[in-house]
């Protein structure tokens, strides 16, 4: 069907999360699964060659409403035991179009989150079985490229710093002195004082996945580059002169932007990739500040 090729992908997932991280993050495949078949859902149901090509040359509103089941894929491929021999952390999928996983997914020993929040799209349990440590579980769809690749991560980079840096809550419109929210303000919500953003929102776009705007706002986004410590050097920039124009450009900038840095401010890491890649470790040598570590009481638990 001439879509992308999910090693190159894989390994350029790889070199733009190292470069991205300053060098922080250095992903090594441990080991690559070619499976010749289709996931079966919690539902029961699996696509053979046939229902599939139906579905997506005749009718693609008859997909199956299920999803993959990660019960059957930690049994179908002994993933837990290939997790431990490995000493691996993630599992990065690539399927075709209606394999019907969603774009991250992670399981915390227990469902045990730090803060409790109101909002599911944080913590994506779904029905991965809990082997004991943290694992992510990366889902990507290789009818697209390298950009709607590194967007699902950038997501994952959202749910994970809204339940450590920002305390279980994430409103990029508040005016609190939190650093995730403050990271994440934009032009439209803060006229002159934009700062990063968002993954769907540059520092000047007008709405979702602007990322592209010719317009010339002020921003404090390099600003971060040197977090904790923040100059406060406004520069007046849009899409092509800020370095964040296009989905991938965008994606790669906004990454590049992290606070990277040594050292602890407010009780969190200045280097917030510890919670991106190394979450289990990260709150346990330095536990997040008034954290509970109770089971998340709203998430994107599979239904029973």
């Amino acid at each position: 069907m001439k879509w992308s090729d999910p090693w190159r992908l894989t390994d350029k997932m790889v070199s733009d999360a190292r470069a991205a991280s300053h060098g922080f993050v250095h992903y090594r495949i441990a080991e690559k699964i070619d499976y010749d078949g289709f996931p079966t859902f919690r539902n029961g149901f699996a696509y053979t060659e046939e229902t599939f090509l139906a579905m997506w040359e005749k009718d693609r509103s008859k997909a199956d409403k299920g999803m993959t089941s990660f019960q059957w894929l930690f049994r179908k491929f002994d993933l837990a035991a290939r997790i431990k021999a490995l000493n691996a952390s993630e599992v990065w999928l690539w399927g075709a179009p209606y394999f019907a996983w969603d774009e991250l997914h992670w399981k915390i020993p227990g469902d045990r989150i730090p803060y409790q929040t109101e909002n599911p799209w944080f913590y994506r349990p779904y029905d991965i079985p809990d082997i004991g440590k943290t694992v992510w579980i990366m889902g990507w769809n290789y009818e697209r490229g390298e950009g709607e690749m590194l967007e699902s991560y950038c997501h994952r980079i959202e749910s994970v710093l809204s339940l450590t840096v920002g305390k279980g809550v994430w409103d990029p419109k508040s005016k609190r002195g939190n650093p995730w929210d403050q990271f994440t303000r934009v032009d439209k919500d803060f006229p002159g004082e934009s700062e990063v953003g968002s993954v769907h929102c540059a520092p000047n776009s007008a709405g979702d996945y602007d990322w592209s705007n010719t317009n010339k706002v002020w921003t404090y986004a390099d600003d971060w580059l040197s977090y904790p410590k923040l100059p406060r050097h406004k520069k007046f920039l849009n899409a092509a002169t800020g370095g964040w124009e296009g989905i991938t450009g965008h994606h790669l900038w906004w990454m590049t932007h992290l606070p990277h840095g040594s050292g602890v401010t407010g009780g969190f890491y200045n280097n917030w990739w510890q919670y991106i890649v190394n979450y289990d470790e990260a709150v346990k040598n330095l536990p997040p500040p008034g954290a509970n570590f109770q089971k998340a009481k709203v998430a994107m638990y599979a239904p029973d």
